[in-house]
């Protein structure tokens, strides 16, 4: 695998090569950032940082050309913004597909949006309007003109469909009535009511080609959720990157996009390499044969650190480790589960503080919310979930779940709704194969923990994400008839947040079902607080009424909240560009991959 992979980025180096002798393109001019507005005021901001000149480092001058060789454990499991998993996928669109807004990162200032396609916009004076006004002459990798009917499109169809085929985009329109195209570089988005998180929601927006996404409709609207635009290349994308090259699980190859408007790449081409083995990655990396491990395998911290050829970037994380419970209120087997105070007795005892440090390294710190640490708005005032395996198996013999002759507890014969006979508490839970953590070694100490309270749990490797979300949702998943979420009890998984938490809390909402929620749950008190938040202007109220979700999702244990790890990355010295600012900026806007440079002089 390892020689092919080298000799295919060896071909491509001789092909990109060939191709720089043909002449440069015509590009259109870089866009401007615009602030957030409101009340009608038109703000235009400076345009962000653009390196027109190489930039001076402490080893050298960032130069142009070369390939970029990026290492990854996560791979990019769809190339369809309509249907996917991956958090690898995410970053794919940022780097193929037009968005309105970006993020910026720096020390001073922290997170910023700033303009991707959109050089400003500004608000309606009853903050219902908001006008767009975009980057002129820009065009599709096809040649097709890239106008503001692309977006308005876009946004009316995930708005038409935002209960079926287009629901996992869906959260990022919230509250959106229709968008219009005044001209090819004016766009408007009328929402029902003002919202005070439009441009954090359209951070998470990507435009598709209308061309392509549209006669899918007209054939069957479904046909958008199954669409695979990686089966039927050469991709139409519009970033700041087109796709060469793509393998799911293998090594997919992004070449810059002449057309694209903004910050050149200094590479001449990301190469995207995944690999199974997280030894063999690092063993690449030490060898040259890689430049970037973009998530480092938390058991290598110390020995990347010592070696001088190599930097280590550790900086805030975005990812937290949970347990998923099965919160559909409609399940049929096991409701025992259901009673959040079953869960909280059985996650007192887990030992947290020992997965961070077996697990982690010591690389990662306990968390109770679903948004996690990188959230602007997480609620400080959660639990704290305390390690105190007494305290749970009093909790549990209070509830009458006595243990058997063999020490495993006893949940007693029901009658009426949900009757269920006697049996043991004896559970699978569901973990998936596509993580960066040693999951097999998590569970075995959530496993110790449950044996200690008498509940014998056991592994089932649900496989890649794709088969994992399919056992939980199940075969039949419908949220208008309230099917699926019926096959399994627990599961162990990851989320990787957003800034603002609006995306976080829509997971559990009943509009998610089969889209985006893992747990099933369906309650519409919630689901109120959750349209409520996103329509509240007032930062203060809005604020109130996400703790409160918060704290709904906590006192119903719908997870079991274990760690927040860092974000830790590490490349070769004989690239730059490559700083702690930019790895804050992974999965959160193209400068990620256009930054990095090699090291010349």
């Amino acid at each position: 695998m390892r020689a092919r992979v080298f000799l295919l980025l060896a071909t491509l180096a001789l092909a990109l090569l060939v191709a720089g002798c043909s002449g440069d393109s015509e590009t259109a001019p870089p866009a401007t950032s615009g602030a957030e507005t409101q009340g009608g005021t038109d703000t235009e901001a400076p345009p962000p940082d653009t390196e027109t000149e190489p930039a001076e480092t402490e080893t050298g001058e960032i130069v142009k050309g070369g390939i970029l060789r990026i290492g990854t454990i996560n791979d990019i499991d769809s190339l369809n913004p309509f249907n996917y998993i991956e958090a690898q996928a995410y970053q794919a669109f940022i780097m193929l597909l037009p968005q309105l807004v970006q993020y910026e990162y720096t020390t001073e200032a922290g997170y910023q949006l700033v303009g991707d396609w959109a050089t400003s916009w500004e608000t309606s004076p009853d903050g219902l309007d908001w006008t767009f006004h975009l980057v002129p002459g820009t065009a599709w990798s096809d040649g097709t003109p890239m106008t503001a009917d692309d977006a308005a499109w876009t946004i009316n169809t995930t708005v038409k469909y935002a209960d079926g085929p287009t629901a996992v985009m869906a959260p990022s329109v919230n509250h959106v009535e229709s968008a219009e195209a005044i001209d090819d570089k004016t766009l408007v988005i009328h929402y029902r009511q003002p919202v005070g998180n439009a441009l954090e929601q359209l951070e998470q927006f990507f435009v598709v080609p209308r061309h392509v996404y549209e006669p899918l409709e007209q054939q069957d609207p479904k046909e958008l959720k199954r669409f695979k635009p990686e089966q039927n290349l050469p991709m139409v994308t519009g970033g700041a990157f087109t796709l060469k090259q793509y393998e799911s699980k293998g090594t997919n190859v992004f070449v810059p996009d002449p057309n694209y408007w903004g910050e050149p790449a200094n590479a001449e081409a990301v190469a995207l390499i995944y690999y199974t083995n997280s030894d063999s990655m690092i063993a690449d990396l030490q060898a040259g044969e890689l430049d970037w491990v973009d998530q480092v395998p938390f058991n290598a911290v110390d020995v990347l650190k010592a070696d001088e050829n190599l930097t280590v970037n550790e900086v805030p994380g975005a990812e937290t480790t949970n347990i998923t419970w099965n919160s559909n209120p409609h399940k049929q087997t096991n409701v025992e589960l259901l009673d959040p105070r079953v869960k909280k007795a059985l996650s007192m005892c887990i030992d947290r503080e020992k997965i961070i440090e077996v697990v982690f390294n010591g690389y990662a710190t306990t968390v109770e919310s679903l948004p996690g640490h990188i959230s602007n708005l997480e609620n400080p005032d959660l639990g704290p979930l305390v390690h105190d395996c007494a305290e749970g198996n009093r909790m549990l013999d209070e509830l009458g779940y006595a243990r058997g002759a063999d020490g495993i507890r006893i949940v007693p014969a029901t009658t009426g709704e949900n009757a269920q006979p006697e049996h043991p508490m004896e559970y699978e839970i569901v973990t998936p194969t596509g993580v960066d953590f040693n999951i097999d070694r998590s569970f075995q100490i959530v496993q110790e923990g449950f044996a200690e309270a008498g509940v014998r749990v056991t592994q089932r490797v649900g496989g890649d994400s794709t088969a994992t979300y399919a056992i939980q949702t199940g075969d039949d998943c419908d949220p208008a008839t309230s099917t699926g979420y019926q096959g399994w009890d627990i599961a162990m998984w990851d989320w990787v947040g957003y800034i603002d938490p609006d995306f976080m809390l829509s997971v559990v909402t009943k509009g998610q079902w089969c889209s985006w929620s893992d747990t099933g749950w369906d309650n519409p008190e919630y689901d109120a607080m959750y349209a409520k938040q996103g329509a509240t202007i007032d930062p203060d109220e809005r604020k109130a009424i996400v703790y409160e979700m918060q704290q709904a999702i906590y006192d119903n244990v719908l997870y079991t909240q274990l760690t927040n790890h860092v974000m830790l990355d590490a490349h070769s010295n004989t690239w730059g560009g490559i700083t702690p600012e930019l790895t804050n900026l992974a999965a959160y806007s193209k400068y990620y991959w256009t930054r990095p440079g090699m090291l010349g002089g």
